[in-house]
């Protein structure tokens, strides 16, 4: 997601791009994309300063980590960067996250990078296909959420049995 700085005129723009994961570099085969990844962006240009508020959503699917059934997920993030040129010398990279300096002759910046970790930073750790997901019973397997399981509960913990035994 290239942008040439001297395409933007001062004030607002507003940029709509449409592109496949792997144009913004998200390379993790583990992920199923369904949906290219749509991005609406809003800049800014004040002289040297770029400021962009964005926007950017996709599909995809994953497995249910409570049933294992495959789920789709609608992801959307939002986003902010501030582009400046002419950074002092007293100024380290990394300071501030959303504050990006420009070398004094870069005219074009690309901001699939900067894209890609806010949307792998909205995938969950622990996807769920709805949140009243019973899950798999740990006996037979059967998925609780569309079955009743029939499998008796009654296996003891075998470091138990012999309290169990003193009792009777």
């Amino acid at each position: 997601m290239i942008i040439d700085l001297n395409d933007l005129e001062e004030g607002f723009t507003d940029l709509d791009f449409e592109e496949l994961p792997e144009d913004i570099h998200i390379d993790d085969e583990s992920l199923q994309f369904s949906s290219p990844v749509k991005t609406r962006l809003s800049f800014y240009k004040l002289g040297e300063s770029l400021s962009v508020q964005g926007q950017s959503s996709v599909s995809l699917g994953m497995d249910c980590v409570r049933c294992l059934e495959s789920t789709a997920l609608s992801l959307d993030t939002r986003f902010k960067f501030v582009f400046q040129k002419g950074r002092p010398d007293n100024v380290v990279d990394g300071d501030d996250d959303s504050l990006i300096w420009l070398d004094d002759r870069g005219d074009k910046v690309d901001l699939g990078q900067d894209i890609k970790d806010y949307i792998l930073l909205e995938i969950p750790q622990n996807p769920v296909c709805t949140e009243s997901c019973a899950g798999i019973c740990p006996n037979c397997g059967e998925n609780l959420s569309t079955n009743p399981c029939t499998c008796k509960e009654e296996s003891i913990d075998p470091r138990w049995e012999a309290l169990r035994a003193i009792k009777e």
